[in-house]
Formats: structure tokens, sequence, C-alpha cells
């Protein structure tokens, strides 16, 4: 069996094809709330901080890691079962959302995040 080693920011994928599924950027962190009434956010736990990758037709994603890494977390954020701190994913040409970075809120940047209906038929897709 060949195993072909891929660097970062690097892609096996031919230079032609669909792209199904394209994730920029992606962060979710988790807020650490503290003080007398539980309120206060003094950290958080960067579960996914800066992912991006795309799979185009013909080609399969393998997710590896440790336990508690991220893998799922990743998983949820994509699919919307969680919510996402930052970052894009894209389906087929279709945004499913594309949260902007904190930076990019002041500057106005805003949220696109498609429907419930929209998302319920791209979980399927």
């Amino acid at each position: 069996m060949e195993t072909t080693s891929i660097e970062p920011g690097m892609s096996a994928a031919p230079a032609l094809g669909e792209t199904l599924l394209r994730v920029e950027d992606l962060v979710k962190h988790f807020p650490i709330t503290g003080g007398l009434l539980g309120v206060t956010k003094i950290g958080a736990v960067r579960a996914v901080d800066g992912v991006s990758f795309s799979v185009r037709k013909g080609e399969t994603l393998g997710l590896v890691g440790e336990s508690g890494c991220g893998k799922t977390t990743l998983g949820k954020v994509i699919l919307r079962l969680l919510p996402a701190t930052s970052g894009r994913v894209t389906v087929k040409d279709q945004v499913l959302f594309d949260i902007p970075t904190e930076a990019e809120r002041k500057k106005g940047k805003k949220s696109v995040v498609i429907g419930a209906e929209e998302m319920k038929k791209a979980r399927r897709d």
C-alpha cells in the first residue's frame, strides 16, 4: 500500500474536480466563566483553532488525532450542531456559514448563516 505525505497547505487532490466541502479558518472556543455569579469570562478552551481543508469529488478525508484534540467538535461545528466562534464552511458552492473574527466584526463584517431548512438539506447532502 502506497502512502503519500501531504505538507500543511498542500492538497493531494487533482487540479480539476468539483469541491464538495471547503472549511476555512474554522475556530471554536468554549468560554471559561467565573466570578461571583459565574458570568465573567476568564478564559477559553481552544477546541478547534484555524482549521482549513477542502474535499473534492472522489476524495476521502481522514481525520486523525489524540483523544480530546477536537475531532468531534470539528465535525459538530461543520454541521452547525455547535456554533462556530469564527470561520467559513461551504458545501458545493453554498455557504453554510461565514462567521467573522472579532477583528473583522469591529471593521463591520457581518455573519452569514443559512436558515434551518436549508441546513437540514445540506446535512443530508
